[in-house]
């Protein structure tokens, strides 16, 4: 037995209920507006971040505004001019450009006013979530948040270089465009800090950035920078550094990818080795890993080879990603996308879309009924059956 372990970590864990800014009390959360949700006018274009309620691009640069209440435009979701991505939660998010290469595009910040300035030698937790754009060539890091007492306001598209606070590690490269990860930090306050800026403030030659592989199944160029959508924007006051946690997202996802083994057997049937052949995934992924692709190339193979053999292919979810549907509606249908991925991986190869079909079955049939690590990776899966 073979599994590749990113992150391990306990099933009481795991369970927990996720904290988002929409849980955080409205006289609570000092930003308001902070799912980009409450927008004031017509969205029609990218540059559109001034429509949302509250919300300001501090340079000439305008930031991006998204919403699933868009249809046929740069700026509709889930599909956009810079990717693919559902919102956290409610309909709308923004858009960042973080980085771009040689500094060929400028920057966009975004900017709002919190609902009273921060109280000198308060503590506070300051939280976004972030996921890097299917259309980006690079990830990035120096995600950061800058608190400022003052508005911040240039005529121009240039970068800002504050000092920011937020998060005091600043080094983590964000290269996930799957799923959402949290950005947090502990702020304490100087006083009469009223404005929250979010963006990249640092100089270009001290970005650190990787190269991203372009998602299966998107057949639109990359573009030569790193993009991040952005959503559920909170600051808060804490007692404890504790109270403020942004991590669940990214670890849950980080999840190892079981696989019992990395190759068909070769002395079945066609048929046979395609009927007992599975593809298993990260939590909360629909995208076909990596880790899979040696299997999926024989597959395809397999199906190339014997062009009379149709396939079904019927994706699954573990309990925890049923779970988290309840927050994470995005999440409704991530079987039926695993499947439709895998079918995407084929088609892409050449394999005629009329040979395959698809089917989800959510987490009512698991493959292990357990509930440690091992036996949920198991259930993250795509099943291939033979058509008769």
């Amino acid at each position: 037995m073979n599994f590749r372990t990113a992150l391990l970590f306990s099933t009481s864990i795991l369970g927990r209920t996720l904290a988002h800014s929409q849980d955080i009390p409205d006289s609570t959360n000092l930003v308001d507006n902070g799912g980009f949700e409450q927008i004031q006018g017509k969205l029609k274009k990218l540059g559109g971040i001034e429509l949302a309620k509250g919300w300001k691009s501090p340079t000439g640069k305008n930031a991006d505004l998204y919403s699933e209440t868009v249809a046929g435009s740069p700026a509709s979701a889930p599909k956009n001019d810079h990717g693919e991505q559902t919102a956290l939660s409610g309909q709308n998010y923004a858009g960042l450009l973080w980085w771009s290469y040689m500094a060929k595009e400028p920057r966009s910040y975004i900017q709002a006013k919190l609902k009273h300035p921060l109280i000198k030698g308060e503590r506070y937790c300051v939280r976004f979530y972030t996921t890097l754009g299917d259309l980006s060539k690079y990830g990035s890091d120096q995600l950061g948040v800058y608190l400022s007492k003052m508005i911040v306001k240039k005529d121009d598209p240039v970068s800002l270089t504050y000092e920011a606070q937020i998060p005091t590690l600043k080094t983590k490269v964000y290269d996930d465009m799957f799923s959402w990860q949290g950005v947090c930090g502990v702020f304490d306050a100087k006083g009469d800090e009223q404005y929250i800026l979010i963006g990249n403030f640092t100089a270009q030659e001290k970005v650190n950035t990787v190269k991203v592989k372009r998602a299966r199944g998107e057949t639109r160029v990359q573009q030569t920078n790193a993009y991040y959508y952005i959503d559920d924007v909170s600051v808060f006051p804490i007692k404890t550094p504790a109270e403020c946690k942004c991590e669940q997202l990214d670890k849950a996802e980080s999840e190892f990818i079981f696989s019992k083994k990395t190759t068909v057997n070769k002395t079945l049937k066609p048929a046979q080795q395609l009927d007992m052949s599975v593809i298993y995934f990260k939590r909360f992924n629909k995208q076909v890993d990596g880790a899979m692709d040696g299997l999926l190339n024989e597959l395809i193979a397999l199906m190339k080879d014997n062009p009379d053999i149709r396939i079904r292919l019927v994706g699954h979810t573990d309990a925890i990603e049923a779970d988290r549907v309840r927050m994470r509606p995005d999440l409704t249908d991530l079987d039926k996308e695993r499947a439709e991925s895998v079918m995407a991986a084929f088609t892409e190869a050449g394999i005629d879309a009329a040979r395959i079909t698809v089917a989800g079955q959510k987490a009512s049939s698991p493959a292990d009924p357990g509930e440690d690590d091992v036996a949920l990776a198991k259930n993250r899966r795509v099943e291939i059956e033979i058509e008769q």
